[in-house]
C-alpha cells in the first residue's frame, strides 16, 4: 500500500529520523533536504532512508572513512560507507575543483541530490556510479539535472567519481522539472511500510527518554495533519 505526503512532511520526518540516528546537527537537516529533493524529482529518497535505518549500527557508532587528499584529487575509502555521512564533504571538495573518488559507497543518489541542490554555483557537477561493468551517469547545473538509472539496486555499494564542469548541457531538463511540479501539485507517493518505519524512528526525537522530560514534555504534535 502507498501513502501520499507533502514535501514538507517528507523533509521534516526524515530530518527527525536522522536526528534519532545520532546524525550531528547540520547533517540531519541537509540529508533531510536531500531525501525531499529525491522524492520530489521521482527518485527513491524515502526508500533510501528506510534502508539506512535498517542497516544503521545498533551501537550508534559513527560511520568512519579514510580521506586521502592530494592536489587535484580526494579519495574516500572504507568498506561500504554510507553517503548519508559524506555527501556534504564530497561535494564541498568537488567545489574546490578536485576530482572526488569514493570506494563502495552505499546510497549514492544522496550525493546526486546534494550536488543538484547546489544550483547557485557558476558551474555544474558530473557523477559516475560504477558497479561491475555498469556505469550510471548523472549531471546537474543551474537547477537542471538528469540521471539515467539502469538498475534499481541503488541501495547497493557503488564506486563513485565526481567532477565539476562549466559547459554542461542537460539533454532533457524538463523531465525532472515536470516531476517536481507534479510533486508540488499532487504530493509524493511512497510505500506505507517504509514511511511508518521512518515515522517511528522520528518519534524518538520528540520526547527524550528521561524522568525530567516525562514530567515537562508537552503534547506530541504530528505535522502530517
Amino acid at each position: 500500500m502507498e501513502v501520499r505526503l507533502s514535501l514538507h512532511e517528507v523533509i521534516s520526518k526524515s530530518t527527525r529520523a536522522l536526528k534519532a540516528l545520532n546524525f550531528p546537527p547540520g547533517l540531519d537537516i541537509e540529508n533531510g533536504e536531500n531525501i525531499g529533493w529525491l522524492e520530489s524529482h521521482g527518485l527513491p529518497g524515502i526508500q533510501t532512508l528506510f534502508e539506512e535505518i535498517k542497516c544503521a549500527p545498533t551501537n550508534n557508532s559513527p560511520n568512519l572513512y579514510k580521506i586521502d587528499i592530494k592536489k587535484d584529487t580526494v579519495h574516500f575509502s572504507n568498506l561500504s560507507c554510507s553517503a548519508f555521512h559524506l555527501a556534504q564533504s564530497a561535494i564541498d571538495f568537488a567545489e574546490m575543483d578536485k576530482t572526488v573518488c569514493i570506494d563502495q559507497c552505499r546510497f549514492p543518489l544522496l550525493i546526486f541530490a546534494e550536488m543538484a541542490r547546489r544550483k547557485h554555483l557558476p558551474f555544474g557537477f558530473q557523477i559516475q556510479l560504477i558497479k561491475d561493468d555498469e556505469i550510471t551517469r548523472g549531471f546537474s547545473i543551474f537547477g537542471d539535472s538528469e540521471i539515467t538509472l539502469y538498475s534499481r539496486k541503488l541501495t547497493a555499494a557503488y564506486d563513485l567519481k565526481i567532477t565539476t564542469a562549466k559547459d554542461l548541457k542537460i539533454e532533457n531538463p524538463l523531465k525532472m522539472l515536470s516531476q517536481e511540479k507534479s510533486s508540488k501539485n499532487f504530493g509524493i507517493s511512497c510505500d506505507r511500510d517504509h514511511w511508518e518505519a521512518i515515522c517511528a524512528k522520528a518519534k524518538k526525537t520528540l520526547v527524550p527518554d528521561s524522568q525530567q522530560s516525562h514530567s515537562s514534555a508537552g503534547a506530541e504534535v504530528d505535522d502530517s495533519n
